[in-house]
């Protein structure tokens, strides 16, 4: 029996054993795959701490540069041309003259209480102030910095210029973030724990062109907002401005919703005029009541609102139209070498010696009487697509016709007289300048019309009226949304001594295409109190006017007779500088960017280690 018992007792330590084997087994696996789980998830969380860091450094050195961006959207070309503003020829020239476009750029690209541009060897740079949430951490830190070379001497025109300067520019961040270290994740405080990247900007060439501010930049400018005879011209819902507005006087709003303007509106007195129901009021604010500027002012209805996408502000400066000196010099350049032809030589003319072009095209006529006003049609010739006018004249009783075609890739003109042989000539009628055709009439224009050439820069002045009969358009433009940009044709329509005006036979909805300028008078409508509503006169460019010109009548909130105004602002001439040849400037200076996306359009971000 004890055998038994002792056997049995054997068998059962036994058993003892081989379960003390499996359960140290199962313990080490358990140990083992804790460790590798343990150890698989601090690796996962360094590898984590390792890619937010990463994405941290990124974030922070792209807002960096995005912000150097930004600062050098905002020097050029604004902080530069609030220096240039009070600049003329003389202190711009000599940075062409002397080659020094670095120079030029600490000088003007900046404004009173920001840092200029440190200029060292070939480059010019300067180091971006960033925002304290930006710039510096407890843990991390961003510097972010532009650059700009000169890629050519810079060049000018004249010494009036405009003037050319050449760069290439771009712009770099490095940020600093403190790594995580350690299997506790607790921080470093050594340089060498702290990780670093750069990146930068793709390099981009751009020009800066300074020059003479020019009229042509307003989409509305009036020396009077006021019709010649004092009576106040109202502002209403059929009134649409995009582009930069501005008056010597102040403006005046009828009804709620009253006109639209998309850019800035600038005034020179502290005061506007509201419609009030037809008991009109002066208030500083821009709508009537001002109430509706407070807060909870929506419960008090506006009587006249604008609508302001942009600024609108009050006690600006006083712009002066220019004087007859810039007539003289516009006469001038269509004159070429010609002398002023008599009263008894009337007529149509081409200046030219040795059978070559010296001016424009110069219309004589005789101011005493309105039998020879001339007629003006801007057109394209049928078979070679090039630009032709065709300009009548009556003199004793007879109609006489003029037709000038300009061969642009032969560099000639021809011109025909009432149907005879062709004359042809050397050159362009483009004036003394050589900055695009100039047609100038001494008397009135009695009918205008027709269609610009797309590569033709052309500008129509006459020192008495011009009106408009017809519709007046660039051959290339975009008609929805309405645009000239892109394209090369520009119109510019000037009377010196005169108003412009479009012509009570003129069709519904008409359709004007340049910039136009009335020195002493207005742009207006013939006849426009009466008859039924004429639809909307579109402009595509800009009016720059003595006094302003009535258009129509309302009644209301509805139009009674004439035209509602939408004028559209060209943008090429703010962004390209492009304006209609010989157009009056003003006497200060400013700049703009060639391409004007130049510090707009992202390109590619490069990192560096």
């Amino acid at each position: 029996m004890t055998k038994i018992l002792n056997g049995g007792k054997k068998i059962f330590g036994n058993k003892k054993g081989i379960l003390l084997i499996i359960v140290v087994a199962v313990l080490t696996v358990i140990t083992v795959l804790t460790s590798v789980y343990l150890s698989t998830m601090v690796s996962e969380r360094r590898s984590f701490d390792t890619d937010r860091t990463n994405m941290q450094i990124l974030n922070l050195a792209e807002s960096g540069a995005n912000m150097a961006l930004a600062e050098l959207n905002k020097r050029l070309p604004g902080d530069m041309n609030v220096r240039l503003a009070t600049a003329d020829a003389a202190t711009i020239r000599p940075y062409v003259t002397g080659n020094d476009p670095l120079g030029f750029l600490r000088n003007y690209a900046y404004i009173t209480g920001t840092t200029q541009f440190t200029v060292f060897g070939s480059t010019a740079t300067l180091e971006v102030p960033l925002p304290d949430y930006l710039g510096k951490g407890d843990d991390w830190d961003t510097t972010a910095s532009i650059h700009v070379v000169s890629t050519g001497a810079p060049a000018k025109d004249s010494d009036d210029g405009p003037f050319r300067f050449y760069y290439r520019y771009w712009v770099s961040a490095t940020s600093r973030v403190l790594r995580s270290v350690g299997p506790d994740n607790t921080r470093g405080t050594a340089d060498d724990r702290y990780e670093q990247k750069t990146v930068s900007y793709s390099p981009n060439d751009f020009t800066v062109v300074s020059r003479h501010d020019n009229f042509a930049k307003f989409a509305l400018f009036t020396s009077h907002h006021r019709t010649p005879n004092g009576t106040t011209v109202w502002f209403t819902a059929d009134t649409n401005f995009n582009g930069p507005v501005h008056t010597n006087e102040r403006f005046s709003f009828a009804n709620n919703p009253s006109a639209h303007f998309t850019d800035e509106v600038s005034q020179h007195l502290s005061t506007v005029k509201f419609y009030n129901n037809g008991n009109s009021v002066l208030l500083s604010g821009t709508s009537n009541p001002i109430c509706c500027e407070s807060e909870g002012c929506e419960t008090v209805p506006c009587k006249d609102l604008p609508q302001f996408d942009s600024t609108f502000s009050y006690g600006d400066d006083l712009i002066n139209l220019p004087s007859s000196v810039t007539q003289t010099e516009l006469r001038n350049q269509a004159l070429g070498t010609m002398p002023v032809p008599g009263d008894s030589n009337r007529g149509v003319f081409l200046p030219s010696e040795d059978g070559a072009l010296t001016g424009g095209i110069y219309i004589n006529g005789n101011q005493g009487q309105s039998s020879d006003d001339a007629t003006v049609l801007l057109g394209i010739d049928a078979t070679s697509g090039d630009p032709k006018y065709t300009i009548t004249q009556t003199r004793n009783y007879t109609t006489h016709t003029y037709v000038v075609t300009v061969d642009l890739s032969a560099n000639q003109t021809q011109l025909v007289v009432d149907g005879g042989s062709p004359t042809t000539y050397n050159g362009k009628p483009d004036g003394v300048g050589d900055q695009g055709v100039i047609i100038y009439s001494d008397d009135d224009i009695k009918s205008f019309s027709g269609t610009v050439q797309k590569d033709t820069r052309v500008t129509v002045s006459s020192e008495r009226d011009m009106v408009i009969t017809n519709h007046v358009r660039y051959e290339e433009y975009t008609a929805s949304p309405l645009s000239a940009t892109g394209y090369d044709n520009i119109l510019g329509i000037l009377s010196w001594g005169g108003n412009i005006r479009i012509d009570e036979s003129a069709p519904n909805d008409i359709q004007i295409h340049g910039i136009i300028m009335a020195h002493n008078g207005i742009f207006t409508v013939d006849d426009y109190q009466h008859g039924s509503p004429r639809g909307t006169a579109t402009l595509l460019g800009g009016s720059i006017t003595d006094f302003y010109g009535a258009f129509g009548t309302f009644s209301g909130g509805s139009m009674v007779s004439g035209y509602g105004r939408n004028f559209v602002y060209d943008r090429r001439v703010l962004d390209e500088g492009l304006t209609p040849p010989y157009f009056p400037y003003l006497t200060s200076y400013t700049s703009n960017i060639v391409p004007a996306d130049a510090f707009r359009t992202k390109t590619t971000w490069r990192q560096e280690e």
